[in-house]
């Protein structure tokens, strides 16, 4: 009878790892990912990426306004309708002002652009309302323009352009010559203006001071030419010569 091979009575002694202080474990480096993109931010941390990433651009579109606008006005002629409807207690006021020019201060008033730049729209406006000056600053209120003390003439010739044409009534023989004088004038009249028309800008032209005044007077002489710049312009020169003329010879 074979006997079984004797058991320790201890068992046999564990080995314990050994750890190398240049290695690390078993000379394996360890190494823990954290993903941390689905945690919420914080405030500050949303306030910190605000200030680093780059600011949304704003496009913002803008008109550039010519210098010969001097009223807040784009399309004058439109835009002083609206405002006429809208201000009925002002403008009530000044047709009584102006009665009985006020048709004839309402063709300058409704005068669109193309026809008057503003500069000299304005400068009728303040020669018709010069005798209300209360009146005139709110008007200026309305349209939006600032009183300047020297603004361009869209004019090649700007003292021409602003020549006081009522000083010709001064000499009352060379106003009154004037139809012999430069009869290429009265022909182009009659050639852009209907029989009616020139007739009646002679009439004006002739009337004298007794009978109208100098502001009524120049006003009604630009209002019969409002749609012809070029009669304008020739009518300016011819009193600029006639009146130089006069205060050197005759002052009749």
């Amino acid at each position: 009878m074979e006997t079984e091979p004797a058991v320790p009575l201890t068992p046999p002694e564990t080995r314990k790892p050994s750890f190398s202080s240049s290695t690390g474990l078993n000379s394996r480096k360890l190494s823990v990912t954290f993903d941390l993109s689905n945690l919420p931010s914080t405030p500050r941390e949303e306030k910190d990426i605000q200030l680093l990433s780059p600011s949304n651009s704003i496009d913002i579109s803008a008109q550039a306004v010519p210098d010969t606008i001097l009223v807040a006005l784009l399309d004058r002629d439109q835009e002083m309708r609206q405002l006429v409807s809208h201000n009925h207690a002002f403008f009530s006021a000044l047709r009584t002002h102006l009665h009985p020019n006020w048709d004839r201060f309402e063709n300058t008033l409704y005068c669109p652009r193309s026809q008057m730049p503003d500069v000299d729209w304005i400068k009728r406006i303040e020669k018709a309302m010069q005798a209300a000056p209360s009146l005139l600053q709110q008007f200026y209120d309305l349209v939006g323009y600032v009183e300047q003390e020297d603004y361009p003439s869209t004019s090649s010739e700007p003292l021409v352009a602003h020549f006081d044409i009522a000083r010709l009534r001064n000499y009352p023989k060379r106003l009154e010559a004037l139809p012999t004088a430069y009869p290429q004038l009265f022909v182009n009249c009659r050639q852009s203006m209907t029989e009616d028309e020139a007739d009646e800008f002679m009439r004006l032209l002739l009337t004298p001071r007794s009978s109208m005044p100098d502001d009524l007077w120049e006003m009604a002489i630009y209002d019969q030419l409002d749609r012809w710049p070029n009669l304008v312009d020739q009518l300016h020169e011819i009193i600029a010569y006639e009146v130089e003329c006069g205060e050197h010879g005759d002052s009749s």
